[in-house]
């Protein structure tokens, strides 16, 4: 009888002499074909992932590798590859568990060092990008590519004479795109932004660029052109960034969806249009040991960030990271009509419960913190998640920021985000104004259904009035006025973890007000679409007409709502 052990050398020896003379298509044949013979050991099975990788399998790739993760957990380069293909298809959080396992096995792989760095940076996470790519930089000093990375992180920074400085020397070692673009960043930090973009045009003219390397060479360059004040030109970069961007993501999407969020949308709006009213006017009563509780929402972009840096500088008041505890808790809730209609009726029992899981998962991300006199839970989309919070926490104050829905529109598609089912729909320009509007009618019905307690916050009303509109609701939600909701800046410029840090560490301006209006011609194909929600929320068509306070808005009767989202 054949000893087992000789059937996996016999596997195993030209397997590894194919990888050692460099013979990667002759490693994968032969992995393939033991394989497919039944042998799946570690080796083979990477090789494998790569084959399907190269094949355009990805997902099968992510699959195998995964299975090759959980049966050998000691194998660091099983994690490494996880991590990279995780990362390819943007699922960054995914990517950054795997390569941190890869780091705690063998924490001197220098590719796992600078992938780890490049994730970590996507991430907006700069502390942990400038650990990975130190070490990497001491491991390979002779390697451009960490000092190029170091100087980008600079340059998000906003340090322009470190960023060229690194970028310089990282050019003198060899070629290195981080650094070429932490340059240009330097370029637009000291107001050269011909300089930057002609960089980045140059480095777009290459056709070795993987499409993520496009997507950033696209996002700096719109934003040196939108700087020189040409519009059309920089509508047409994010315009091919989204479509990179959508390419990539499109398929995971499609897969791993089973609703789009504006067909969520959607259906919760017929769901609320139709549903009888009166066991939705009350709750199972509230937890009387609760802090106050605050749920900052509105819609992305509308000035959700402004307003919890400013609040989370008052000494009584927390504000949590954008983790989705609601959800977590108790958005299984929302699934279809059976579940909205048990909502309806929850029992004290079951309200405590999915309590317990919210605060669970609040205390997990704070750790074991002072317990403050107020909680302010910034999500933007919980505006869609509304008939919770309605029915778990009916003392909870909501505050509702509000901005020119044009600007909002605009600023959604113009900005880079990690992709999720909601900012997929940013990535078109008429997605977006659909889903803009969608969200909007829902909470309007819901206004007329349910009993929140809304404040109303313009943004481009806290911007003129700062002071103002910021003791209003502190007055709302029941704290006495602090000078520390200034020191916003200070807390945007130490974090860079949204779109809108770096816009509100430069202090409070009214950049952003009204943008929408250079944009007009690109912005023409939804302006119709919005205009119901421009008169509704009282924009006018003059610019700058602001002069009204934060206030309780009744709304009027709601507006019909489509029954299904665009397809382009």
């Amino acid at each position: 009888m054949t000893d087992p052990r000789d059937a996996l050398d016999q596997d195993l020896e030209p397997i590894i002499m194919a990888v050692t003379r460099a013979d990667r298509d002759g490693a994968i044949r032969l992995a393939v074909a033991a394989f497919m013979r039944g042998q799946d050991h570690p080796l083979v099975r990477l090789l494998v992932a790569e084959g399907l990788e190269a094949d355009g399998r990805t997902d099968e790739a992510i699959d195998l590798l995964q299975k090759v993760a959980a049966e050998a957990p000691e194998e660091a380069e099983g994690w490494r590859r996880l991590g990279d293909l995780l990362a390819r298809r943007g699922r960054l959080e995914e990517a950054l568990a795997a390569l941190s396992r890869a780091l705690d096995i063998d924490p001197d792989m220098y590719l796992t060092l600078a992938l780890a760095g490049a994730v970590s940076f996507r991430l907006a996470d700069l502390d942990r990008a400038e650990g990975h790519y130190r070490r990497a930089a001491r491991l390979a000093p002779n390697e451009a590519e960490p000092l190029g990375a170091l100087a980008a992180i600079a340059a998000r920074r906003g340090d322009a004479e470190t960023a060229r400085d690194l970028g310089q020397r990282a050019l003198a070692q060899g070629p290195s795109l981080s650094a070429q673009m932490a340059l240009a960043r330097a370029d637009v930090l000291q107001g050269r932004f011909q300089a930057a973009e002609d960089r980045m045009s140059r480095l777009l003219e290459r056709r070795d660029l993987d499409p993520d390397a496009r997507v950033g060479l696209l996002d700096l360059r719109a934003e040196t052109r939108d700087a020189l004040n040409r519009p059309a030109d920089t509508f047409a970069d994010y315009s091919a960034r989204n479509r990179l961007i959508e390419a990539g993501v499109a398929p995971r999407i499609e897969r791993e969806l089973a609703e789009r969020k504006v067909e969520q949308v959607l259906r919760l709006g017929h769901y609320f249009s139709h549903t009888p009213k009166e066991p939705w006017r009350t709750a199972p009563p509230p937890d009387p040991t609760e802090p106050a509780h605050v749920f900052l929402v509105g819609f992305p972009r509308s000035g959700t960030t402004l307003l919890e840096k400013a609040l989370a500088g008052h000494p009584d008041i927390v504000t949590l990271e954008e983790t989705d505890h609601l959800d977590r808790a108790a958005g299984h809730w929302l699934a279809g009509a059976a579940e909205l209609d048990h909502l309806a009726r929850l029992s004290a029992a079951e309200a405590d419960l999915c309590r317990k899981d919210y605060w669970d998962g609040v205390r997990a991300q704070r750790g074991e913190a002072a317990s403050p006199k107020v909680i302010v839970d910034k999500m933007p989309l919980h505006s869609i998640s509304l008939p919770l919070v309605a029915k778990l926490f009916p003392r909870a104050k909501i505050l509702f920021a509000i901005r020119d829905p044009r600007d909002v529109v605009l600023s959604c598609f113009r900005r880079r985000f990690q992709i999720n089912a909601a900012m997929y729909e940013f990535l078109n320009l008429n997605r977006a104004a659909h889903f803009y509007c969608q969200v909007m009618d829902l909470v309007q019905i819901y206004r007329n259904l349910l009993p929140l307690q809304i404040l109303d916050v313009r943004h481009e009303r806290v911007v003129a009035d700062f002071d103002d509109e910021l003791r209003t609701i502190l007055r709302f939600i029941g704290c006495d006025w602090d000078p520390c909701v200034r020191t916003f800046a200070e807390r945007a410029g130490s974090a860079l973890r949204t779109p809108s840090d770096p816009q509100l560490a430069r202090g409070l301006n009214a950049d952003g007000v009204d943008q929408w209006r250079r944009y007009a011609g690109q912005m023409a194909p939804v302006l119709a679409q919005l205009d119901p929600w421009v008169r509704h929320l009282g924009y006018s068509a003059s610019p700058r007409q602001w002069g009204y306070k934060a206030q309780i808005l009744t709304p009027t009767s709601p507006r019909p709502i489509p029954t299904s989202p665009p397809k382009s």
